[in-house]
């Protein structure tokens, strides 16, 4: 449904993400279904009518909601209600009035229950008029996701960096990123979003959020919180499905490049990196068809790009460093090794280029050191003896 575009049968403006079945199962946008269900009265075949849990465990229903910004806004609007219904469990009056007569009562009453952890507590308390400590919302998938396009609506390029995996301090990769990012047409044009579907993988640290762009453009970012907190790794141009799209691409990819097929490499990225618009690998794949047409120069721009892209893509930062290396170029190589072995400290082929770059800038005695470090943990290591040897005749 999301790829089809279509529009609120209600509203006409949001996208319409659900049939309805109060409306003979016309498509709605979960906003509108939002304020249709918070009545209560949506038949009980729709997988979007409120749930009520049988053990009374809480005196609110669940809302199946596809992210938490619909939780919790459908949540809210429900409170709006239900503060000012009469209840039983409160001899005949509403939440609002209970309380005005004793909000102490009131508020053993609400701490029986249970609630989730995204419930909006404290919008409830704040519609009491009961006291409560303010919480800070807990960082998400969604507010990673909508303080970037924040940044992005406002033009704050130089913000958005912060937001993504890329957390290395070299030389070109926040002004690469910012570059990049800030000439993506469909985010210059950006004046509007709103969430369409957010969700986790089963592997825990990874997430989607689905956005609508200007009403029209349909984008999905991809999160990670391997690093303890979540951040973004990746947008798609097009929506979820592109995420399983582009490993066949890569696969595509790299079969044309091992094969010479340069042409055909090419018109791949030429139709592909629009979708994918800061996708790593497919800068790195474009610096391979520059190799392929002997443009060093347009090469090591794209392993740059693609290193400001993921900080931590080894493969780019090799290649590139191997650039450097056979154009004589000691000192960037150097610096550039340097790194990578900080990033794998067990990688011997950075390693010993390392070693080789230091010989040739002149530093003999620390290029021996590193060369024999390396035979220690790999005896049979043939580039380190060989360079070994050749630097101690």
């Amino acid at each position: 449904m999301l790829l089809s575009k279509e529009r609120c049968f209600r509203c006409r403006s949001e996208m319409a993400v659900r049939k309805c079945p109060r409306y003979k199962d016309k498509l709605i946008g979960w906003k509108c279904c939002m304020n249709l269900r918070i009545d209560l009265h949506c038949p009980s075949s729709c997988p979007y009518a409120a749930q009520f849990d049988e053990s009374h465990t809480s005196p609110f229903p669940a809302f199946r909601s596809d992210s938490n910004t619909e939780f919790v806004q459908t949540t809210k609007k429900f409170l709006d209600y239900w503060c000012y219904k009469s209840l039983p469990e409160l001899d005949g009056l509403s939440p609002a009035e209970f309380t005005r007569q004793d909000s102490e009562k009131m508020l053993k009453w609400l701490e029986q229950y249970k609630y989730p952890a995204n419930f909006p507590l404290a919008y409830l308390m704040q519609k009491l008029n009961i006291p409560y400590e303010e919480i800070a919302e807990p960082e998400s998938p969604e507010t990673v996701t909508f303080a970037f396009f924040d940044a992005v609506i406002t033009q704050e390029w130089e913000k958005l960096r912060s937001f993504t995996i890329n957390d290395v301090d070299f030389d070109q990769f926040a002004e690469r990123y910012t570059a990049i990012i800030s000439s993506i047409p469909e985010l210059k044009k950006t004046k509007s979003y709103s969430i369409l579907y957010a969700g986790a993988a089963d592997d825990g640290i990874s997430a989607m959020v689905v956005l609508e762009l200007n009403n029209k453009i349909i984008w999905a970012v991809l999160l990670t919180s391997a690093t303890g907190r979540w951040k973004i790794r990746q947008n798609f141009n097009g929506g979820p499905h592109l995420f399983y799209e582009q490993n066949q691409l890569f696969q595509n990819l790299a079969d044309a490049l091992a094969n010479g097929r340069a042409e055909e490499a090419w018109n791949l990225l030429t139709a592909n990196m629009p979708k994918f618009p800061d996708c790593a690998d497919l800068y790195y794949y474009r610096a391979l068809c520059w190799q392929l047409a002997k443009q060093y120069n347009k090469a090591k721009e794209d392993f740059w790009n693609a290193l400001a892209l993921d900080n931590h893509f080894f493969a780019a930062g090799f290649a590139l460093s191997t650039l450097y290396l056979h154009n004589s170029e000691l000192e960037p190589a150097r610096d550039l090794l340097n790194f990578l072995h900080q990033e794998q400290p067990d990688e011997l082929n950075a390693w010993n280029n390392l070693a080789a770059c230091e010989a040739g800038l002149g530093n003999l005695e620390l290029a021996k050191n590193m060369w024999q470090a390396i035979l220690q943990i790999a005896p049979n290591y043939e580039p380190a003896k060989k360079n070994l040897e050749k630097y101690s005749n």
